[in-house]
């Protein structure tokens, strides 16, 4: 019986389609990390500073140097005063904690002394953190500064409009039609995304694509852990340097596009000094910027970032605590009124876990576009000048 002979199979395309997907979806991808926001990068332009010559930073005498320094933290004259007694004069000096932190101010005015040849006598803090007190010695004059570092609120005194970063926090959890909606909102609002959930990079990919600024929302441990449960690639405090560090590198693998980060729960975690110096020091190599969610009043976070140079913010105001309803709704613009008399810069936090949070914020937004306010990404409020003796 003769054999059949078996007839011959037709060239196979799919390989082709499957090439062409790829090369499409790579397009895609060089695409959006070519439009996104960029990290910060402080680093460079300390270098830059630091290779002045010390006779470029040089003042005539300490209090040239002093008085340099405060134009240069942009303190308004109404908030200094200066007091002269025998030999010694008197600075009282009010900082915006919304602009800068007193570590920080310190560190400019101190700079600037020592190098027009002031010798620091001594410096302490209030046990509240309110104050710094400094005394400064300038040798060839044979005058004392004694200096008083305080936090003020500055009132705000133009027409100019207040500038509002809205954060959506916890991105990840969900796709579909809930996540478009999102995405369609004012381009100005920034996504924070958890890490290592099924749906991270593509909802960081969906919010790049519609406009949206990103940024990675670390999970922390937080005081009520194990009740609230910040999950199982959270940072806790019983974690060595090098698994914070690898944590972190995970958290960037995930989330590459993201322009800065912030803490998910974490109130016990962004109260450890250790544990957020290396978080905090990983975002500064990364050229990330950072923003405290102050979910604990005893948060290290935000000044521990400005002690390091990192640009940070902290969170002003929860939307959506203690609930979504009109009542609160009509609270929170109440309070953010009555901020916008001293701030001329706001953070809020929102959530995104529901479809009543989503038509809550859209109320916010309608609402708030009708006052004194422009909405703007996160970075937009971070465009501030580094002071010449970084």
């Amino acid at each position: 019986m003769a054999k059949r002979r078996s007839r011959k199979k037709k060239p196979s395309y799919n390989i082709h389609i499957i090439i062409f997907i790829f090369v499409i979806a790579l397009l895609f991808v060089i695409y959006l990390l070519d439009r996104s926001p960029k990290g910060f990068d402080l680093t460079s332009k300390i270098i830059n500073r630091s290779l002045q010559s010390e006779k470029t930073l040089s003042h005539e005498n300490v209090e040239a140097a002093i008085i340099y320094s405060i134009k240069q933290l942009k303190v308004p004259d109404r908030y200094i005063r200066r007091k002269e007694r025998a030999g010694e004069i008197d600075f009282s000096i009010g900082i915006s904690k919304n602009e800068l932190d007193l570590n920080f101010a310190n560190l400019i005015i101190t700079g600037h002394a020592e190098l027009s040849g002031g010798r620091i006598l001594s410096g302490q803090e209030s046990s509240s953190g309110n104050n710094q007190y400094l005394t400064i010695l300038d040798e060839k004059a044979d005058r004392t500064y004694n200096l008083n570092l305080y936090y003020r609120d500055y009132e705000i005194t133009d027409s100019a409009k207040t500038l509002l970063a809205v954060i959506v926090d916890d991105f990840g959890y969900y796709n579909g039609k809930l996540l478009e909606d999102f995405c369609d909102l004012d381009s100005n609002i920034t996504f924070s995304i958890l890490p290592g959930l099924s749906n991270t990079t593509e909802i960081m990919f969906k919010a790049e694509a519609s406009g949206h600024e990103t940024m990675i929302h670390m999970p922390m441990e937080p005081f009520d852990y194990p009740r609230n449960n910040p999950g199982p690639d959270a940072i806790y405090v019983h974690m060595s340097e090098n698994e914070i560090r690898r944590k972190m590198q995970f958290y960037f693998s995930e989330l590459p596009l993201c322009a800065g980060a912030n803490n998910h729960m974490g109130s016990l975690a962004t109260s450890d000094r250790d544990v957020m110096r290396t978080v905090l020091t990983e975002i500064k190599d990364k050229g990330l910027y950072f923003v405290d969610s102050r979910t604990s009043q005893s948060s290290v976070a935000y000044s521990l970032a400005q002690e390091l140079m990192i640009p940070a913010l902290e969170n002003n105001l929860f939307l959506d605590t203690p609930s979504v309803s009109e009542e609160t709704l009509k609270i929170k613009i109440n309070q953010l009124k009555t901020m916008q008399k001293t701030k001329d810069k706001i953070v809020v936090i929102t959530h995104c876990n529901n479809r009543e949070q989503f038509d809550y914020l859209k109320k916010f937004i309608a609402q708030i576009k009708e006052l004194n306010f422009e909405l703007v990404p996160v970075s937009r409020l971070l465009k501030r000048e580094i002071p010449d003796i970084l």
